[in-house]
């Protein structure tokens, strides 16, 4: 018994110290790559641990992932070389969603790549894992003689990289490839003014760079795309990503963010290495004849220097991560979560305090087909938008352009809101679902044969509510509540040929048409108005297209582009908007199976 117990320990020790290396190297590998990331680089998104890829694609795939009807169009003879290139690797995209071994093999990537995507001033790079080079560079090829784009070779620091020329001017749609070498001042020499956008494509130790830029590039911004030289400010010297995990309860393996103050420092001071890319072009195009005037004097004055930097201050950041993540090659749930960062704490409280109720039955993502829920505490609404038009106007603003914008708010005043939604008083939210529905041809023309549906508005008194509103609808001005709930046949239009009762439950006016939207209306009595919310929805994509896809089919049409690859994707999704007191909130879930 005690050689069984050591034995299972020294498994465990042996396990533990295998992942923690793992993890280890993990984290090496994504800080070496954060060491080419300037800490102010505008937009910013990386999987910074291995990521499932193969799991992922089986788990997303659909048998008709690659008939998008807008490819043909796109590789036509009559698109661009770039064009045709571009549609060529996405359509290789595609095919990978039906067979992602076969995707992996044939691009080279790694099964479980970490990737980087970020700016360096105006300029994208993206970088990814991978594990055959070679199988990338032949795929490339395969786009040439499919495209008629051809690609040139440049040369920094010893490193060789591809260039595609995305105007057609270093094109030669003769030849499927150009193995010329070219330094990067010798490839742009070709190119004058506009037409000088190019597509640049590098691999080093196992890591693809590819980006895209005016030529001839900058010598030394290649050299950091392609993890050459690393930056002087680099985003792996700060805390940043850690803190913005820790602070929104994001997982440690995937970050994104809009960096908004370092837009604005390019907008207003033009010091960063954005506004100096921007001064560069303002530059170019006065050197070319064009129009001179500075696009952005107006914004660098002092007054906008000092107002907009503040502004930027209460709004630094736009943070989105992933707050839970499972995936198999049968499943793949992905929870994320977007965070508009603010430093305003009146205007969080303003904004906090429209928050309604959101129904139960609205948040249950696989009850429905679709669901969507609107909370707003409507007594609110008027005293939360004067709050919030009063923090916009202050202080006054000196910057033109703001100031301008302060005239217009000005003029708009919320008072007249305040007495239109006088008699809306009470109300918390509104909610409605689609449990189920089914589609027949009658005389040609497709009608509902069933239909299961709740609609519910939620209120401090509901039926007192309903009585106020029935002398200004006739319809209504028969039905009496206080007996239970009543048929609506009298009030929906008899082409529908749909039974609607019409009820409260506790706080809520509902309507529902089937039983399942009875069952859940039932339920929603035992619910109490709290502030949960400001807005959801939901859909479960295979369910809410099937009937729609079964009726076409029966009557022998064509579905229609929009459908097309997207019945029997098993997916269903769902996003809520919300307020929390560091600022206003997105969250989604996506759950996919093949």
């Amino acid at each position: 018994m005690k050689k069984r117990a050591l034995t299972a320990a020294a498994i465990l020790a042996v396990g533990g110290i295998y992942w923690f290396s793992a993890k280890q190297t993990s984290e090496v590998l994504s800080q070496q790559a954060l060491d080419y990331i300037p800490a102010d680089t505008v937009l910013f998104s990386a999987q910074l641990t291995p990521f499932p890829l193969v799991d992922y694609l089986r788990a997303t795939s659909t048998a008709d992932a690659a008939d998008d009807p807008g490819l043909a169009e796109l590789m036509a003879p009559t698109s661009t070389p770039a064009v045709r290139f571009g549609a060529f690797l996405y359509k290789a995209y595609l095919d990978g969603m039906a067979d992602p071994a076969a995707f992996i093999k044939r691009t080279g990537i790694s099964p479980h790549p970490r990737s980087f995507f970020y700016t360096l001033g105006a300029t994208p790079v993206f970088r990814i894992e991978m594990a055959d080079s070679q199988s990338f560079w032949a795929l490339l090829d395969d786009a040439e003689k499919a495209s008629g784009l051809s690609h040139t070779i440049g040369e920094v620091a010893g490193q060789k990289y591809r260039i595609y020329s995305l105007n057609g001017l270093l094109n030669d749609s003769t030849a499927a490839t150009q193995t010329q070498k070219l330094t990067a001042a010798e490839a742009g020499a070709a190119t004058t003014g506009a037409n000088k956008l190019a597509l640049l494509v590098a691999e080093r130790d196992s890591m693809l760079s590819i980006s895209v830029a005016p030529l001839p590039a900058d010598k030394a911004l290649l050299e950091t795309a392609f993890g050459l030289t690393k930056v002087s400010n680099p985003i792996s010297a700060t805390h940043e990503l850690e803190q913005m995990i820790a602070d929104y309860g994001l997982l440690d393996n995937s970050l994104s963010f809009i960096n908004h103050q370092a837009l604005i420092r390019a907008l207003v001071h033009g010091d960063n290495q954005l506004g100096q890319q921007l001064n560069s072009l303002v530059s170019e195009g006065s050197a070319e004849g064009q129009d001179s005037e500075d696009p952005f004097r107006e914004f660098r004055t002092e007054e906008c220097q000092q107002e907009l930097s503040a502004i930027a201050a209460n709004w630094p950041r736009t943070v989105m991560g992933l707050t839970a993540m499972n995936i198999d090659s049968q499943h793949a749930s992905i929870a994320t979560k977007l965070v508009v960062e603010s430093n305003n704490g009146s205007m969080m409280a303003a904004l906090q305090s429209l928050r309604g109720f959101l129904p139960g039955y609205v948040k249950e993502m696989p009850d429905s087909l679709m669901a969507a829920g609107l909370g707003l505490d409507v007594v609110e609404l008027a005293p939360a938008l004067a709050n919030i038009r009063t923090e916009l106007l202050t202080p006054s603003l000196q910057c033109e352009p703001m100031a301008a914008l302060q005239a217009q708010i000005e003029q708009w005043n919320p008072a007249m809101l305040g007495m239109a939604t006088a008699m809306a008083d009470g109300i918390k939210g509104v909610g409605g679902a689609v449990f189920d529905y089914q589609l027949d041809m009658l005389d040609d023309e497709p009608q509902l044969k069933q239909l299961d549906v709740l609609l519910s508005l939620s209120a401090e008194n509901p039926l007192q509510l309903f009585n106020m509103v029935k002398p200004f609808v006739p319809e209504l001005m028969q039905l009496d509540l206080s007996g239970g709930d009543v048929d609506l046949t009298s009030v929906v239009p008899a082409a529908f040929e749909i039974q609607a009762k019409l009820g409260v439950r506790g706080q809520h006016l509902v309507v529902y048409t089937g039983e399942k939207s009875k069952l859940a209306a039932d339920a929603l009595g035992a619910e109490k108005l709290v502030s949960n919310g400001l807005f959801i929805m939901s859909a479960d994509y295979d369910r809410m297209l099937s009937p729609v896809v079964t009726l076409l089919q029966a009557a022998g049409e064509v579905l229609p582009p929009e459908l097309q690859g997207k019945h029997g994707q098993k997916m269903q999704f769902q996003m809520a908007v919300d307020v929390e007191e560091k600022g206003p909130v997105v969250r989604s879930l996506v759950v996919t199976k093949p």
